[in-house]
């Protein structure tokens, strides 16, 4: 299944540090945490992350890699070999400078055909009589990103229409079906991440300055804190605005239920 985070953030910290961070805190939570059996593809396999800065994204992701068992680099305790790799990758060719992105592990970054939508995903996502628009999007998706590359090419499809990117994700996550949590920025809105969640934890965290997002409320190593929990009809919008971010759970129709 693996994990992901997000992070928008007014004080001047870089995206990708806070990001990098939380992939690590989530490798060392264990294969079991985020469901994964010990030395599967997924955990020790990707990770990504995209940083929305300079009217784009930038992204880049580590490749699979060797194995891990318990206790060695992929374990519980230690660093996960899929973040390091993805560090390796950033060394050799750096991200824009940015204050929101995304971020997965256990599989990289979907885009869309054009490289302004991205998505990182949790679980997996059945877009049931919309196969088609999987079939579409295989040719347009930028590495090993499978379920993330299709949300994102739909993501675009509904921004196209509808020209928000909360509502083009609600109107994504009405046609998929539940066991997933998503994230996603699109270079249009590059101060928004966009959150939902059907089956799969997502949590909100709100402090210093900036909001957090995770599939597990350990990602960053102190626990649920004051974060609230995204529920299975739920959107989370996160905007930073100026010096400050902002951040709203709305319900299925849009109406405001959090903070």
């Amino acid at each position: 299944m693996g994990g992901i985070v997000g992070y928008a953030g007014a004080g001047g910290q870089s995206a990708e540090d806070v990001l990098l961070r939380g992939l690590e805190g989530l490798g060392r939570l264990g294969p079991g945490r985020l469901g994964e059996p010990v030395g599967a593809e997924g955990l020790a396999g990707s990770a990504g992350v995209v940083v929305s800065a300079d009217g784009g994204l930038g992204a880049a992701w580590g490749e699979p890699g060797g194995l891990s068992g318990p206790g060695g680099p992929g374990g519980p305790g230690g660093a996960s070999p899929a973040v390091e790799r993805l560090r390796e990758e950033l060394e050799r060719r750096p991200l824009p400078a940015g204050m929101c992105g995304i971020g997965g592990l256990g599989g990289v970054p979907g885009l869309d055909g054009a490289g302004r939508v991205a998505v990182v995903l949790a679980g997996a996502v059945d877009v049931g009589a919309l196969a088609g628009a999987r079939a579409a999007a295989a040719g347009a998706v930028a590495g090993p990103a499978g379920d993330a590359g299709v949300v994102a090419r739909l993501v675009a499809e509904a921004f196209s229409s509808c020209g928000e990117l909360v509502e083009a994700v609600r109107q994504v996550r009405r046609v998929l079906a539940d066991g997933f949590a998503v994230l996603v920025v699109h270079a249009d809105e590059p101060d928004t991440v966009v959150g939902a969640a059907a089956g799969v934890p997502l949590v909100v965290g709100a402090a210093d300055g900036a909001v957090r997002l995770a599939s597990d409320a350990w990602a960053w190593g102190d626990g649920a804190g004051d974060s609230v929990v995204v529920k299975g009809d739920q959107m989370v919008l996160v905007r930073r605005e100026f010096d400050e971010v902002r951040w709203e759970i709305t319900d299925g129709w849009g109406v405001v239920v959090a903070p």
